[in-house]
């Protein structure tokens, strides 16, 4: 039986942690390096840092914030946003990242994704993969402009995107980010079919039966925000429940 990963999903503004619904109305969610010593401590497979303004605004990632949570991180440590060249990637990984998440500067270059995992190894690249619901049909969306994107077609970009050397996808459907209205396991399903790389499924998560039903039908891997953090959730809580249902298997 494969082990199945629960990976918080940090979101980075202005030196704190954030959280939303569908990528708007931010809140404050704490502080990042305090968030993710205890994210580690209580069995987080993984860590997703995403500062969620360096695109949008044009700017330099937070490297100062990154630097604070690899020094906490007890686990891999995935880091994203604002990573537009090679130089920034580089810095990113020397200052603790174990992966790099390229998501609309990959849609800007898609060159960067392959010259990335050539240097750093494909196993170090993510490509975030952000997808909303027109007329029942999923389209990219570019969180820079807050709209979906006619061109690339979400099937197209997936298998670009790995055909470029992507090592593994973040999929997150933004219209049920924030909203605890379940994981979206057709958008899944979709992107399972064309791809034969680790898949990190995220938006929706609820409540932990959203998440063991989603691990049941197929969803190994999925990024929590909102269950973390607006609710008496936490990690131990998360591993506890799904290790009654038989699906974790990892001490």
């Amino acid at each position: 039986m494969p082990t199945n990963r629960i990976i918080p999903s940090l979101l980075l503004r202005g030196g704190r942690l954030v959280k939303g619904v569908r990528f708007a109305r931010h809140v404050d969610a704490g502080a990042p390096a305090t968030t993710c010593r205890a994210h580690s401590a209580q069995g987080a497979d993984e860590l997703l840092l995403l500062d969620i303004d360096a695109s949008r605004n044009n700017q330099p990632p937070d490297f100062a914030a990154l630097s604070d949570v690899a020094a906490e991180a007890q686990v891999p440590l995935t880091f994203g946003g604002g990573l537009t060249d090679i130089s920034l990637i580089r810095r990113a990984l020397e200052m603790g990242a174990d992966k790099i998440c390229l998501t609309t500067s990959a849609l800007d270059s898609p060159r960067l994704i392959a010259e990335a995992a050539q240097l750093f190894g494909a196993q170090s690249v993510v490509v975030g993969i952000d997808v909303t619901m027109h007329a029942g049909n999923p389209m990219l969306f570019d969180h820079r402009t807050g709209r979906e994107m006619a061109a690339p077609t979400l099937d197209s970009w997936v298998s670009q995107a790995v055909g470029h050397g992507a090592g593994e996808i973040r999929l997150c459907a933004v219209d049920r980010e924030g909203t605890r209205s379940g994981l979206d396991i057709a958008l899944f399903e979709r992107i399972r079919k064309l791809v034969n790389v680790p898949i990190i499924l995220e938006g929706g998560a609820g409540s932990l039966p959203d998440v063991a039903a989603a691990m049941k039908q197929g969803a190994d891997s999925i990024a929590l925000g909102t269950l973390l953090v607006f609710s008496d959730n936490n990690l131990v809580k998360v591993r506890r429940f799904l290790g009654e249902r038989g699906l974790r298997v990892r001490p």
